[in-house]
Order: structure tokens, then sequence, then C-alpha cells
């Protein structure tokens, strides 16, 4: 009764190993301006390369919410939107602080509050930018990226009404 037992779970394992396994897709060395315009699209955004020649590379785009950010990219290697691959990704919203009702209190004291993204205030205080970098140096996965660029759009919800910027 033994043997049987020990034979059925041996088959069961040498079973349950060649099943095919759904692989990630990996970006190993850094993310492409094509791939990460694919990735943002989907969650429904309009996003557009803004790339100048001889610039580092960056993307513009207005979430299904109406906001604008820009996504640089920098440590980039080769060239062209599909063969140039960045290593460091960093996304970018601004807004204009016309009233001075943002002050630098604020802004330290959210910054102290949430882990993800970094408030700033421009120094004359007339506009307020925030941001959620990357370091994907040692490659990431397609999932990860996306789980990301969702926790992005969730901090950039919550600063937007921190400040009660619209």
């Amino acid at each position: 009764m033994r043997t049987i037992a020990i034979a059925a779970l041996a088959l069961v394992a040498l079973t349950t190993s060649t099943l095919p396994v759904s692989a990630d897709v990996v970006y190993s060395d850094g993310i492409s301006r094509r791939d990460l315009l694919v990735l943002l699209s989907g969650f429904g955004m309009t996003v557009k390369d803004t790339t100048e020649k001889d610039s580092d590379p960056w993307l513009q785009a207005r979430t299904s919410k109406g906001v604008r950010f820009y996504v640089n990219m920098y440590e980039c290697q080769g060239s062209g939107q599909s063969e140039q691959h960045c290593n460091l990704i960093q996304f970018q919203a601004q807004w204009q602080n016309d009233k001075s009702s943002i002050k630098q209190d604020d802004i330290n004291a959210y910054n102290l509050k949430f882990v993800f993204g970094r408030a700033a205030l421009s120094r004359d205080g007339k506009s307020v930018v925030f941001d959620y970098p990357m370091n994907i140096k040692d490659g990431v996965t397609r999932s990860n990226m996306k789980r990301n660029v969702d926790n992005w759009l969730r901090v950039l919800d919550d600063v937007r009404s921190t400040f009660k910027v619209f």
C-alpha cells in the first residue's frame, strides 16, 4: 500500500512539473519607449512619445481622469523608439500653485506621511512637482511594471486629493 501511495505521488509530481507555465515578460535590459507606451495605453491612457532628438526619452500621458503627467527615462542604451532601453524611469506631474495655498510645511507633512511618491514646491512657490522614480537596472517583469504604474496612479490621486489640485 505504501509503495502505491509513493508511486501515485511521484506520478502527480511528474505530470504537474511538465505542465506549461505562463511566463511573464521580463525587461532584462531596461524598458523601451515603445514597450512603456503600450503598457501605459493598457491603462486607458492617452500616451505620446515627446522625445526630442538627442535628448533623454520622455513620454507625455493623460489618465482616463484627464490628469497629465510625464515619464522621463534615464540611463538609456541604444537608439530609436524600440531599441533604446532605459534603466531609470521617473513618473512626474506638476500643478500650478497660483494662490500659494500649498506651503512648504504641507509638502513636508505629505512626504513624511507617504512612502511612495515625492512632492516638492518650486523655489518661487508657484508650482508643485510630484514624482515617482523607479530603478529597473537589473530587470523588471511586465507585471511588476504594471503594479508600479497602478501604484503611481493611486498615489497621484492621493496627492491631488491631499492638496486639492483637480
